[in-house]
C-alpha cells in the first residue's frame, strides 16, 4: 500500500486526507487527531473523550508478534493529568475502512468510541493507573473491545493537532508495549544532578536538566566534568535496572523496538504476516500457507529493490549479521515448488532476484528446480536453457540444472549437467561443490560414470543462505 484510495476519505478534514493519502510508510511516523463524538456523552464518558489522544501510525513497534490487533490503546495517569492513547496503524484503518464501513473516519470514530466508553465504564481503575496492568493479565476488557458501542456514539467530528507526520519516539513504543505487556517502570522524568565543584564546560555544572535516557546519555559522553559523568552513569544504570525489574517481558520488548527504531522495517504491517515462518525449516508447511506467505514476500520485495541488506534486517536479521536472508526465505522457492506452486516459486525468485542482484543466478537456478518439482516441465526446461545461456560458467548453475532435469524424471540429462558441473568443481579445487555433486550422480544412480567413479560420497551440507508536543512527546 504506497497510497490510500480517495473513496476511503470522505467525511475527513482536506489536511486529513492529504496526509493519510500518501502516508510515508518505509518511514516510522506518526500523525495526531483529535476525536469528538457528536452524540450525547454521560459525564464519564465526556471526562475520558477528554483525556483521548488519536495516533495514526506507519510502523507497529511489536510488528513482529502474531497475531496484532487492529489497534492498540491504553491509559496513563501522571503528572499532567490522564491520557487514553489510542494508535490506528494506517494499513489497519485501510482494511477496516474498505470491509465495514466503507471510509476512515467512522472506524476512528469507532476506535475512539470504544475507548471513551470502556474506560468511563472502569472509571476507577483508569484513573487509578491500574487498568494497563489489569489488561495485560485479561482481567478487564481491552479499551477498544467495544467498536459497536464506539460507532453507536455517532458521527466523529476529527480534527488535526499535530502539523503532520512526526517521528515516533520512546512514548509511543512505552503505550504500545504497555497495551501488550502492561506497564513498564521506566522513570523518563528530567534529570538534576548534583552540584559539585563548578567547571569550565560541563553542562551539569552549569546547572542544567536533562532529559532521558537519549539527552543524558549524549551530554554525559560530550559535555560533562568526569564527576558528572559517573554520576549520571549512576543515574542511567539504576532507572534502567528498575524498569527491567518492574516487568522483565516488557522491558525486553522496549528495548528491542527501541533499538529497530533505527532500522529499516516492512511496512504495511508485513512483518506480523510473515512473523513465525522461521518455523517453516523445521516442518512443511501446507500450500495454502505457503501461497499466502509468497504473496507477503512478493509485497516486501517490492519495496527493496536493490537493497538485500535492508530487507533481512527488515525480516529480523541482526544489523551485524545481516548478510544473508534468513533460511525460511532462502529456501521458500524450492519449497513453493515441492507444494506444486510453481507459478508462485517463479513470483518470489524473480522478485528476490530484484532485491538481491549478485544472488540472480542462485535464484533463477532455484526457480527452475522449483518449476520442475511442481511438474511444469516446459517451464522449467525454459528457466534452464535461459539460466545457462546467461551464466555458463556457474557451476552452481550447472549443478542446478541437473537437479531441475533429474526432478522431470530425465536421468540422462541430468547426469550431462552433473559431469560438467563436475569437471568444473575439479578444476576450481571445490572439494565441496565436488562431493555435493557426486551425492547428486548416486542419487540418481548414475554412481558409475567415469568421472565420479572412486571418488566418496559425503553428505550434503545445508544449503547456505545465503512514533503534537503537547503532554509527552510520542
Amino acid at each position: 500500500m504506497a497510497e490510500v484510495s480517495s473513496d476511503l476519505l470522505p467525511d475527513l478534514p482536506e489536511e486529513i486526507q492529504k496526509l493519510l493519502a500518501s502516508p510515508p510508510v518505509m518511514e516510522k511516523k506518526l500523525v495526531e487527531l483529535t476525536v469528538a463524538s457528536s452524540a450525547g456523552l454521560s459525564p464519564g464518558q465526556a471526562r475520558m473523550t477528554d483525556a483521548l489522544r488519536m495516533f495514526v501510525i506507519t510502523w507497529d513497534p511489536l510488528e513482529f508478534l502474531a497475531p496484532r490487533p487492529n489497534a492498540f490503546a491504553t491509559a496513563n495517569v501522571g503528572l499532567s493529568g490522564l491520557e487514553l492513547v489510542v494508535y490506528a496503524p494506517i494499513w489497519s484503518l485501510v482494511e477496516l475502512g474498505a470491509t465495514r464501513d466503507g471510509a476512515i473516519a467512522p472506524a476512528l470514530g469507532a476506535m475512539a468510541g470504544s475507548a471513551a466508553t470502556t474506560a468511563a465504564v472502569h472509571e476507577q481503575l483508569i484513573t487509578s493507573g491500574r487498568y494497563p496492568e489489569l489488561v495485560a493479565r485479561r482481567a478487564v476488557p481491552d479499551l477498544l473491545s467495544d467498536p459497536k458501542a464506539g460507532s453507536a456514539l455517532g458521527p466523529a467530528n476529527i480534527r488535526m493537532v499535530s502539523p503532520g507526520w512526526e517521528d515516533i519516539g520512546l512514548g509511543a513504543i512505552t503505550d504500545i508495549v504497555q497495551h501488550t505487556f502492561g506497564p513498564v517502570d521506566l522513570d523518563r522524568s528530567p534529570v538534576e544532578l548534583a552540584a559539585v565543584a563548578p567547571q569550565l564546560g560541563c553542562s551539569a555544572c552549569a546547572g542544567r536538566r536533562f532529559g532521558f535516557p537519549a539527552e543524558l546519555a549524549e551530554e554525559a559522553a560530550t559535555g560533562m566534568c568526569e564527576s558528572h559523568q559517573r554520576e549520571a552513569a549512576d543515574v542511567e544504570r539504576q532507572r534502567l535496572e528498575r524498569a527491567r525489574a518492574s516487568n522483565p517481558d516488557g522491558w525486553a520488548a522496549l528495548l528491542d523496538a527501541s533499538v529497530r527504531l533505527e532500522l529499516p522495517h516492512l511496512p504495511n504491517g508485513l512483518a506480523t504476516e510473515l512473523a513465525g515462518a522461521e518455523e517453516s525449516v523445521y516442518h512443511v508447511e501446507e500450500p495454502g500457507v505457503l501461497a499466502a506467505r509468497a504473496q507477503y514476500v512478493v509485497e516486501a520485495a517490492g519495496w527493496f529493490r536493490n537493497r538485500a541488506r535492508d530487507l533481512a534486517i527488515a525480516l529480523g536479521s541482526e544489523p551485524m549479521l545481516a548478510g544473508e536472508f534468513p533460511d525460511w526465505l532462502a529456501n521458500l522457492v524450492l519449497d513453493l515448488g515441492r507444494a506444486g506452486l510453481g507459478a508462485q516459486a517463479a513470483m518470489v525468485g524473480d522478485a528476490l532476484a530484484r532485491v538481491d542482484p549478485d544472488g540472480r543466478a542462485f535464484y533463477h537456478s532455484d526457480v527452475a528446480v522449483a518449476l520442475a518439482e511442481a511438474g511444469l516441465s516446459e517451464e522449467a526446461r525454459s528457466r534452464v536453457e535461459a539460466n545457462l545461456a546467461r551464466w555458463p560458467d556457474n557451476l552452481w548453475v550447472r549443478v542446478h540444472a541437473g537437479d531441475a532435469i533429474a526432478a522431470l524424471g530425465d536421468r540422462a540429462g541430468a547426469e550431462v549437467h552433473l559431469e560438467i558441473a563436475l569437471r568444473m568443481a575439479d578444476g576450481a579445487d571445490d572439494f565441496e561443490a565436488r562431493s555435493d555433486v557426486i551425492e547428486r550422480l548416486h542419487e540418481i544412480g548414475r554412481s558409475n560414470s567415469p568421472a565420479a567413479r572412486g571418488r566418496p560420497t559425503i553428505q550434503r551440507p545445508k544449503r547456505r543462505t545465503s512514533r503534537s508536543r503537547r503532554k509527552r512527546k510520542r
